[in-house]
């Protein structure tokens, strides 16, 4: 992946401390606002154990995440408790014991424009190292 593409990645997903993300799957479709955080190219999530948004995770991965900056599709999965690089903010957050933490690659990544509708940039993640 380019240096540029990478710098503006990182940008994008430094922004926002929530995301509305979008499930589907045996539970249904479903969306909802988390606390999220991004450590390199990577995002975290923090959701509720009870959500229905993990029982969807657990059996179709693929999500969708949405920001005033930015949309992103991506791969999500349920992460273990003990991470070599967790994400620092996150996990101190006080509901943080009650909840789950959910790791997303990104795919696509659509930045917006600043005004009006429509997307700035679009930055595909596929085949790139």
């Amino acid at each position: 992946m380019l240096d540029y593409a990478r710098q503006r990645i990182r940008e994008a997903l430094d922004q926002p401390r929530t995301a509305v993300l979008a499930t589907s799957g045996p539970a249904g479709i479903l969306a909802g606002e988390f606390p999220c955080e991004a450590v390199g190219l990577e995002l975290y999530l923090l959701l509720p154990k009870t959500s229905a948004h993990v029982f969807n995770i657990e059996h179709h991965p693929e999500v969708s995440l949405v920001t005033p900056e930015w949309e992103l599709q991506g791969s999500a999965r349920i992460l273990a408790e003990e991470l070599s690089e967790p994400p620092p903010n996150l996990l101190q957050d006080s509901s943080a014991e009650w909840c789950v933490l959910v790791g997303v690659t990104p795919r696509v990544l659509q930045i917006r424009g600043k005004h009006g509708w429509g997307n700035l940039e679009t930055i595909d993640f596929k085949g790139n190292g």
